[in-house]
């Protein structure tokens, strides 16, 4: 039985990832790519609905849906082949996450980001302290904390963090011809790599990989691609009110990607500890 939290939470780690700032503001320009109508025109059109750039939204949400529903199955595949490593493979997707998570509340660009690592680590060390203390091993629970301060150390001062921040992105040279060519650019967004959706991407293929069966990795990362998708087409089909509707959000950028961050960072405590699975396993009883 696939939990329907997990599912859920895929969903709205696909949302989060069209709100972030790096994603809401392009919308509008892929929308006039994949339809051939001009921004302003959009904008300034009395129609309603346009329903020939409704069908290109929809053509490309299939595309990049495809692409990450894929990734989804062959994530859950490979994991299944490293079962016998499961235990281990769970706590590093686990420190992973929380990488990601860190990275997505913009910690890392901040001119503070060696003092708060430093404050991180001291804390870590702390706790980590007093769990030997009081348990006299050395093998205590409170361990992962040191083990997350020093992933996040390397991460930072080996430069790997930067990767994040480059956006890769498939460049279709020509002008798409209709709903094919809306298909074919959702494909190549699919395989960017852009700052904001990369971490909620990888954190939900991270979690996708520990799951008994290829379904369920499959129905996780189309949660996240309705997610995604959903408000693509709503959009698409609205693009008058989507304006107002980005005006609104933009000021609040800082705090989606803050609250993003800190979720991906709950996310993978909550892995790292064991508790993810019990906390769907009851709601899973509950309804």
């Amino acid at each position: 039985m696939i939990e329907s939290v997990s599912i859920w939470a895929a969903f709205f780690a696909g949302l989060i990832a069209f709100l972030s700032p790096c994603v809401l503001p392009i919308i509008p320009g892929y929308i006039a790519y994949i339809s051939g109508i001009s921004v302003q025109s959009a904008s300034e059109t009395d129609k309603k609905i346009d329903w020939s750039v409704v069908y290109a939204a929809v053509a490309f949400v299939v595309g990049f849906s495809i692409v990450f529903t894929a990734l989804g199955a062959a994530s859950t595949f490979v994991g299944q082949l490293l079962q016998e490593y499961k235990a281990v493979i769970s706590k590093i997707a686990a420190v992973l996450v929380i990488l990601l998570g860190v990275h997505f509340t913009g910690v890392f660009q901040s001119p503070n980001v060696k003092k708060w690592l430093f404050v991180i680590s001291v804390i870590s060390l702390v706790i980590y302290g007093y769990g030997v203390f009081s348990t006299g091993q050395l093998l205590n629970d409170f361990l992962f904390l040191v083990a997350i301060s020093i992933a996040l150390l390397i991460f930072y001062f080996s430069g790997a963090y930067k990767i994040l921040y480059q956006q890769k992105t498939t460049e279709v040279k020509k002008k798409p011809a209709g709903i094919i060519g809306a298909f074919i650019v959702g494909v190549a967004f699919a395989f960017g790599w852009t700052p904001c959706i990369g971490p909620i991407l990888g954190a939900i293929l991270l979690y996708a990989s520990q799951q008994e069966t290829v379904t369920q990795g499959v129905m996780l990362l189309f949660a996240f691609s309705m997610g995604l998708g959903i408000p693509f087409i709503i959009t698409a089909a609205a693009i008058n009110q989507f304006f107002r509707f980005f005006n609104f959000m933009r000021k609040y950028f800082l705090l989606i990607e803050i609250i993003g961050g800190l979720l991906l960072i709950l996310v993978g405590i909550l892995i790292l500890t064991g508790s993810l699975d019990k906390i769907t396993a009851f709601f899973t009883n509950l309804f």
